[in-house]
């Protein structure tokens, strides 16, 4: 095992860098050496003396351990061994994936002549009572559409699709599934699992469409009003020169001390700056980043909370053990860290700047609001893995694939048109990866029903201490050792299933 973990050691030093280029391009908009730093990480990747080594410690007799470990790195290595084909071709992916990036990274919405941050947009959504400015803030958002679609966005999606061919895979889907260990097969019936919601979703929405609409529909741009209308502590003023403070005493309830976590915070907006939320575990226990956009919102700390706990669940990983931690599933890094975010509506999180008795039904209702509207990110999901399994020429193509999805899934004729899409960043830069938030989410139910159950409690919140170590000893500390399947499987009992949320 010395040779594998010698070849761990250089990988990690070049994703290291590789992490760090990635970091000041998101958060000052220059490319130091990107593409340079990808080209000699994917050198480490090609060398074919590391790749026979693999091989045979591979088929060699090793402790459980260490065959998960070799399996994990054989993995990772195995794509860049089968043509030079493939190789050049990731290399152009990873290039153009770079320049969109940037475009998506340095663009800046226009609003009613203005340029305007993303976070000043979702301020007018939540708090406009103008429902037609707020309409135009929301298609504000379909600015990026055109310019990401003439830099090359379907460009990008052929090149994907052609490496999934040259790798022998059904479709790109199916092979950025397998990297993460999950079978195509598990999004079989989410379709139907939407429809069976639907009923409740609808009588939800038009209850709260009633009551704070004047009117029967909910569009997109009423969304975070109602939100807003729900709980207008959201939107109160809260100083984030303490954030830390805040943060740090509220993950210490939980056993985490984030004084001993070597964790930077890069949260106020600026020029060229990425408007969305981001941590960068470039080295796990040792260096994690946190990008985020603030203008003393309260709801802005759901962000924050959020990244934070990408941040703890970074520093709670054996910081010597690389090739363990390159087997987390996306979706319990995903789940851990929506989990977190979710205290923003906890007595645990809000006493500290709220009144209990004043806001608790405000965020009992906007639980519900939230619960049930879970479901309309399926629509995402299976936009982002239809772009890969459907014939797409331009803008007009992907709009009507836009619209049958929506059509099928929440039977609602299309609002507008030109919907904002190529806004959300993972269609370009992480594909095939929104699934993880929402079975992260999926997940967070589930773990929160076997605490509750074991512990006999109604809150992981009546226990923090007690639900942190049960978090470093049910998921943390096995969570590389394990695919995401077998550990969900491990933990509950049963196999993954969207009725933890149902």
């Amino acid at each position: 095992m010395d040779a594998i973990l010698n070849i761990s050691k250089v990988l990690e030093e070049k994703d290291v860098r590789y992490g760090q280029l990635e970091w000041t391009q998101y958060t000052t908009g220059y490319d130091f050496g990107v593409d340079e730093a990808y080209s000699a990480l994917t050198e480490v990747y090609e060398n074919k003396d590391y790749f026979e080594t693999i091989l045979k410690v591979k088929n060699s007799e090793l402790s459980p351990e260490d065959a998960r470990r070799v399996e994990i790195l054989y993995k990772a290595f195995e794509p860049y061994h089968l043509s030079e084909a493939v190789n050049a071709l990731s290399e152009k992916i990873n290039e153009k994936t770079n320049e969109l990036s940037m475009i998506l990274n340095q663009h800046r919405t226009v609003f009613e002549g203005q340029e305007i941050s993303s976070v000043e947009l979702q301020q007018i959504l939540a708090k406009d009572e103008n429902r037609e400015r707020r309409k135009a803030a929301y298609m504000a958002k379909n600015q990026i559409n055109k310019p990401l679609m003439d830099a090359g966005f379907l460009e990008l999606v052929c090149m994907r699709k052609e490496l999934a061919k040259l790798q022998g895979k059904q479709d790109f889907v199916a092979l950025k599934l397998e990297e993460d260990e999950l079978d195509a097969k598990i999004f079989e019936g989410w379709k139907q699992e939407v429809k069976s919601v639907l009923p409740k979703m609808k009588e939800v929405r038009l209850k709260f469409a009633k009551q704070f609409l004047n009117d029967t529909e909910v569009f997109p741009w009423d969304e975070a009003y109602i939100q807003a209308k729900l709980a207008p502590v959201l939107n109160e003023k809260v100083d984030m020169s303490g954030f830390y403070e805040n943060l740090k005493e509220f993950f210490k309830k939980f056993g985490f001390d984030l004084g001993t976590m070597n964790i930077t915070y890069d949260v106020f907006s600026r020029a060229n700056k990425s408007e969305w939320g981001y941590n960068f575990p470039i080295q796990s226990g040792k260096d994690s980043r946190i990008l985020a956009n603030v203008k003393d919102l309260y709801s802005e700390y759901g962000v924050l909370l959020h990244e934070t706990g990408h941040g703890v669940h970074s520093f709670t990983t054996d910081p010597d053990d690389y090739l363990m931690n390159m087997g987390i599933s996306g979706i319990i890094s995903e789940g851990i860290a929506n989990l977190f975010g979710s205290f923003l509506y906890d007595a645990l999180f809000y006493s500290k700047f709220f009144n209990k008795a004043e806001v608790e039904e405000n965020f009992k209702a906007i639980k519900e609001w939230q619960k049930i509207n879970s479901f309309r990110a399926v629509h995402r999901i299976l936009l982002d893995q239809a772009f890969y399994r459907e014939e797409l020429n331009d803008m007009a193509d992907v709009e009507a694939l836009y619209w049958k999805l929506y059509e099928e899934l929440f039977d609602e004729k299309p609002f507008c048109e030109n919907p904002p899409w190529a806004y959300l960043i993972h269609h370009t830069t992480h594909p095939i990866y929104l699934h993880n938030y929402f079975m992260g989410d999926v997940t967070c139910e589930m773990l929160s029903k076997v605490f509750n159950n074991e512990n006999k409690t109604n809150s992981v919140s009546e226990k923090p201490a007690e639900f942190g170590e049960f978090l470093m000893q049910k998921v943390i500390s096995p969570a590389g050792r394990l695919p995401y399947p077998e550990l969900f499987k491990a933990i509950s009992g049963t196999d993954f299933s969207l009725n933890y949320i149902l």
